[in-house]
């Protein structure tokens, strides 16, 4: 790995293999699926990875195997019939309990594809039984498949009539994302499989490659990483179509180039986890900057951008020193970066190097809100802080309490807070028309992210802090859609004539975005915050309360312990 990059052993056992460097732990500690994971190591067995895969499945089954199968024999009258056939030869076998000598993929694939056994449980057997060529090809059959109840089909006519196949692509996006695991234990099979397995596994692949849906592209760049122009052709989809699922652009950021990858976490910046930036890190050394710091700027708040700058300080070179000052005024990010320059002070930027303050000038709505935050910052640390210190429950397990608070991020209410960028309230503007002005206002000073407010312990629990999510511009359309989905003919009836609830905006969710505080725009310059609960029954909105009204109420509710949207 690239001496510009400062590792440590548990980061370096994290990294996906390639054929060219072998990570050992990717098959063993890496996964850690059990021991059917462990038997699908090199020397294979495959009597230990049937029984174990079966014996799992068995256990597993919801409302027990034999309720599995039997939907899959009811279901099989509504299949086209060549899928209803399969099906049924498919449950026969499973019913049977019995190995086969010889697997036949369409029956082992249609098996996992009805949900009879998990794909993480079949690949294993079947890589001990018929190897890693016939297992890709496996794969390659399972995403061609989906069963009635996916999504994309699911049709609630069809309720009680059992689980039955259906031959399509459509849900590859979602099949690719349930079988990451699977993907990446083909990669570290592959990257130890002998020369003849592994150019029959890439002609499989490149046989299939130009045809198969974009997922599959990704699934396929990301088992054979180092053919980067697959991965270059599949990143390139993946931005055209509009992005994929999360763990679709994991794999082609770990295989596609540096600029494909700056323009995918700008895409998705919050699905990036620990085994992607770390294999980034191995694969390109301090040529990964650029797509850390990608990261950094379009993280959704200050501790998903934690993590992305701790990446960034692995590496140890001008470019990287550069970017990580750029961040010295955010609080949540100081300590890490003084840090970083105490142990390389020679990276140590240029006063005049050194990047403009993030945060716009202050005009009086912003000093306004910047004293409100810091007043409520300095009330928690002082009152709140203390309390979750003195909880009894980090005698009991032996914790240092200060530093797994810090870890966690319960230490400073406001951390994750980030302001947001012009061009960011422009995209927004574009969607929904004007903003208020102190709605404006308060993100670009004070921004979005999660704030953390005290709430009184359960009997018997530990403390520890609710939290409030302040909406990304970015997401903001993705929740105003969940927003009116909630809503029905009730909630129009009832506000017919007093407002257009299509019209109100989510600013800030709660409990899974199930509650909103919604800003009104019922014209321009309408900042009244409603409240709004999707399970209540419907009733007419209330008048509202102004923006900077709603966030003294809301910090106010907060320090009496009784938080949103309690007391508002």
């Amino acid at each position: 790995m690239a001496g510009d990059v400062v590792w440590t052993e548990e980061q370096r056992g994290k990294v996906y293999s390639t054929r060219a460097r072998v990570n050992p732990d990717h098959l063993t500690e890496g996964l850690g699926r059990g021991p059917c994971w462990l038997a699908a190591v090199p020397p294979f067995d495959a009597a230990g990875c049937f029984a174990e895969a079966r014996d799992k499945s068995r256990h597993d089954a919801f409302r027990g195997w034999e309720y599995a199968v039997h939907q899959v024999e009811k279901g099989a009258r509504h299949a086209a019939p060549s899928m209803a056939a399969l099906g049924l030869r498919a449950a026969a076998l499973y019913r049977s309990g019995e190995r086969p000598d010889v697997l036949d993929l369409d029956v082992e694939v249609a098996i996992a594809e009805l949900q009879m056994q998990a794909t993480w449980d079949a690949v294993p057997f079947w890589l001990a039984a018929e190897g890693v060529v016939w297992t890709l090809r496996a794969m390659l059959r399972l995403h061609e498949l989906a069963h009635n109840e996916h999504k994309v089909h699911y049709d609630p006519r069809w309720q009680w009539s059992g689980t039955w196949l259906i031959e399509t692509t459509a849900h590859a996006s979602f099949q690719v994302a349930e079988c990451d695991s699977s993907w990446q234990l083909l990669r570290g099979v592959l990257a130890v499989a002998d020369e003849a397995d592994h150019r029959a596994a890439r002609a499989v692949a490149a046989a299939a490659f130009d045809a198969a849906p974009m997922p599959v592209k990704a699934a396929l760049s990301f088992v054979f990483p180092d053919e980067r122009e697959w991965a270059d052709r599949a990143a390139e989809d993946c931005l055209a179509q509009g992005g994929g699922g999360d763990k679709v652009v994991r794999m082609l950021v770990t295989t596609a180039g540096v600029d494909w990858g700056e323009r995918l976490v700008e895409r998705q910046p919050g699905c990036l986890d620990e085994a992607t930036l770390l294999t980034l890190l191995a694969r390109e050394g301090a040529g990964a900057a650029p797509v850390l710091d990608a990261a950094m700027r379009h993280a959704r708040g200050n501790n998903e951008r934690l993590v992305f700058a701790r990446h960034l300080a692995m590496i140890r070179t001008r470019d990287a020193a550069e970017r990580l000052a750029a961040w010295r005024g955010n609080r949540r990010l100081a300590p890490l970066i003084e840090d970083y320059f105490r142990q390389a002070p020679h990276l140590e930027p240029s006063p005049s190097g050194a990047s403009e303050p993030r945060i716009p000038a202050e005009d009086a709505t912003a000093a306004a809100l910047t004293g409100l935050f810091e007043e409520y910052h300095t009330w928690y640390r002082e009152h709140w802080v203390p309390k979750l210190l003195g909880d009894k429950g980090w005698e009991e397990e032996e914790l240092d309490a200060e530093a797994w608070l810090d870890e966690e991020g319960w230490l400073d209410p406001t951390g994750d807070l980030s302001p947001v960028s012009e061009d960011d309230i422009a995209v927004l503007e574009a969607r929904f028309g004007p903003l208020p002005a102190d709605y404006r206002a308060f993100l670009r000073v004070i921004g979005t992210g999660t704030l953390l407010q005290p709430m009184g312990a359960m009997p018997g629990a530990a403390l520890e802090p609710t939290t409030q999510n302040f909406i990304h511009p970015a997401d903001i359309p993705g929740a105003h859609t969940v927003y009116t989905r909630w809503l029905h003919d009730g909630w129009h009836e009832e506000n017919a004539g007093v407002a257009d609830m299509t019209r109100m905006m989510p600013v800030m969710g709660h409990d899974g975005y199930a509650n909103f505080a919604l800003l009104s725009l019922q014209h321009e310059g309408d900042d009244r915050v409603h409240v709004w609960y999707h399970d209540e029954e419907p009733d007419r909105m209330d008048d509202g309360i102004p923006f900077m009204e709603f966030l003294r109420r809301m910090l106010d509710s907060a320090r009496q312990e009784d938080p949103f949207p309690n007391g508002i």
